[in-house]
C-alpha cells in the first residue's frame, strides 16, 4: 500500500494575511492659508462696507480698506519668512504638442518602379519575394 498523506485538518488551516496600504498622511492646510488671496478680496469688501456704514464716503473707506488688507498681506509675508517658508512654485509648463521639439526631416521618398510597384529597399537581394506557390528546382 502506498504512502498517502495526511488529510489536512481543517482546524489548523493557515490563516490568509491581509496587508494593508499604508497611505502617508499629507500636512493639511488650514482653510486661511489654502485661500488666502480671496480671503483678502472679502476681508477689503467687508472693511469697505463697515467704514462706509460708520459714515466715511466710499473712496475713503476703500482707501482705509486698502491699508488694512496691505497690513495683513504684509505681516503675513513677514511670518512665512520667519519660518523660512518658500512661496509656492508654480510646475513648469512642458511646450506645447504643436511646437516641434526638433527640425522637421521630411520621410524618405519610398522607391517605386516606372509603373509606381513599391519597390524594395536598395540593397535587398531577397527580392522579388519567394511564392508559396513556385516550388525551388531542385
Amino acid at each position: 500500500m502506498p504512502p498517502t498523506k495526511p488529510k489536512p485538518n481543517p482546524q489548523k488551516k493557515p490563516v490568509k494575511k491581509i496587508k494593508v496600504l499604508q497611505v502617508k498622511r499629507t500636512q493639511q492646510k488650514s482653510l486661511l492659508s489654502e485661500h488666502f488671496y480671496p480671503v483678502l478680496g472679502i476681508l477689503f469688501v467687508v472693511a469697505t462696507f463697515f467704514l462706509t456704514a460708520f459714515g466715511y464716503s466710499l473712496y475713503e473707506s476703500a482707501i482705509i480698506g486698502l491699508w488694512i488688507v496691505g497690513i495683513v498681506f504684509f505681516i503675513r509675508q513677514v511670518v512665512q519668512f520667519m519660518k523660512g517658508e518658500q512661496a509656492p512654485r508654480k510646475p513648469e509648463r512642458k511646450p506645447l504638442a504643436s511646437m516641434p521639439s526638433k527640425k522637421y526631416t521630411p520621410p524618405a521618398l519610398p522607391r517605386v518602379s516606372k509603373d509606381f510597384r513599391p519597390m524594395p529597399p536598395a540593397g535587398d537581394k531577397r527580392y522579388p519575394p519567394p511564392s508559396p506557390f513556385i516550388k525551388p528546382p531542385k
